[in-house]
């Protein structure tokens, strides 16, 4: 499902969230779900209050985001040749409490991210590769090569 994103390839998954009064359990993601491309790692990204990550690049991971903890807005910019979308951004906005969603990014996009919440916040990515650093590309939060304002 795409829940008004517009850009090719990123997709947004209802999860649910199984409470009571001892807690509760937060799904993510099964084997079977539609969004599963293979398992690589796994990992949390904890983002203090305000603090803006990114801008980040990958040329072959598949990525799967949620959101366990706190309210994090992530921004993806699509500048790949021969997409419709190419150009597009869309803002998501990943929140345990009141939008537990998982969305899910394919390479080749740009995507920067902040907390959003008054205390810091846990991404959690499960991607299908493991890690490896010369995958992945980096630019400022100010770069002009994407038309987003942080407002930094």
């Amino acid at each position: 499902m795409t829940d008004g994103l517009t850009i090719s390839g990123l997709t947004i998954t209802h999860l649910k969230q199984i409470g009571d009064e001892r807690g509760a359990v937060y799904h993510f993601m099964n084997s079977d779900s539609h969004t599963f491309k293979g398992f690589g790692e796994a990992y949390f990204s904890k983002i203090n209050t305000g603090v803006v990550k990114g801008w980040k690049f990958h040329h072959e991971a598949f990525q799967n985001f949620c959101v366990p903890f706190g309210r994090i807005k992530i921004v993806v910019f699509d500048n790949r040749e021969g997409f419709e979308s190419k150009g597009m951004i869309n803002e998501i906005v990943l929140d345990d409490a009141n939008n537990y969603t998982l969305l899910s990014m394919p390479p080749g996009l740009w995507y920067s991210f902040k907390c959003e919440s008054e205390s810091f916040s846990l991404l959690a990515n499960i991607i299908d590769i493991k890690h490896d650093p010369k995958e992945s590309q980096n630019l400022p939060l100010d770069t002009k090569k994407i038309p987003y304002d942080w407002g930094h």
